[in-house]
């Protein structure tokens, strides 16, 4: 029995090569086995495994469409070499299975090294990936009012990233760090003893804003999109927000005042 691999990863017939490839991503990080609690991720994994590995490819999708064609949506055909056909299919089957037996058994970071460079497209997830911290509030414990807390699910979402990329985001990180202690230097040492209240309350942003525009800069020279702004647009992360998950490990995060600095503090590095 020809198996309905358009229905494991939740596509339809007429599926482009991009939304096969963006929901292997979504499904691989759900059921792995390794960020995964599910009991019978291992199985899933390898189901979700095989199907994206017949489906990618395009000659062999161009096999598996044909049969599935006959098969599943049970159209008359009459399909040339089909027996051999059937053999390739079955083959590439068992490769993608025996595959994604090792995939499972690898932690989830170092699978992501198969995958593209979120932030520099067409480069390798070689490096270290970003990750992305989101949290959903899920009700309160230990009572109302002030004696209760908020009770929330967590989950840390891993963007894949290349070398290239973790290299210049710390770059770049290094840059906005030095233009902001070059402020709080300036402003300790009063080094410009002749400015104004108003000149003087303005270095420290002015020089943050200074190493912000370098970087932002680099970044976009370098063809590097940044983590700021750029990594919310990742597939999962707007998944999730659609589920109701906010940026941040914690609800103290987007409950309390705490939350407009850590947003700054992410703006600035």
């Amino acid at each position: 029995m020809l198996k309905d691999y358009y229905k494991i990863l939740g596509l339809d017939r007429k599926s482009s090569a991009d939304s096969i490839k963006q929901r292997f991503r979504e499904l691989a990080f759900e059921n792995h086995p390794d960020v995964s609690d599910n009991k019978d991720a291992t199985d899933a994994f390898i189901e979700i495994y095989e199907a994206y590995y017949i489906l990618s490819d395009p000659d062999r999708k161009e096999g598996y469409d044909l049969m599935y064609d006959k098969y599943v949506r049970n159209m008359t055909l009459q399909i040339q070499d089909e027996e051999s056909i059937k053999t390739v299919i079955k083959n590439s089957s068992c490769t993608a299975r025996e595959r994604a037996s090792q995939k499972a058994k690898v932690t989830y970071r170092d699978f992501m090294k198969e995958m593209d460079c979120f932030f520099i497209p067409g480069e390798k997830a070689d490096g270290k990936p970003f990750y992305y911290g989101m949290h959903r509030n899920i009700g309160i414990s230990g009572g109302t009012g002030p004696m209760g807390s908020i009770k929330a699910k967590s989950v840390r979402i891993p963007i894949p990233r290349s070398r290239r990329a973790y290299l210049l985001h710390r770059i770049g990180f290094s840059i906005k760090a030095l233009f902001l202690i070059i402020g709080i230097v300036v402003l300790k040492f009063d080094l410009i003893s002749t400015a104004d209240i108003y000149s003087k309350i303005a270095i420290l942003p002015a020089s943050m804003l200074t190493g912000a525009i370098i970087t932002y800069s680099i970044y976009r020279l370098k063809k590097t999109r940044s983590k700021f702004f750029h990594a919310r647009k990742f597939i999962l992360i707007k998944k999730y927000r659609k589920k109701g998950y906010k940026r941040g490990g914690h609800p103290m995060i987007s409950t309390t005042p705490v939350g407009p600095v850590i947003f700054l503090l992410r703006l600035i590095f």
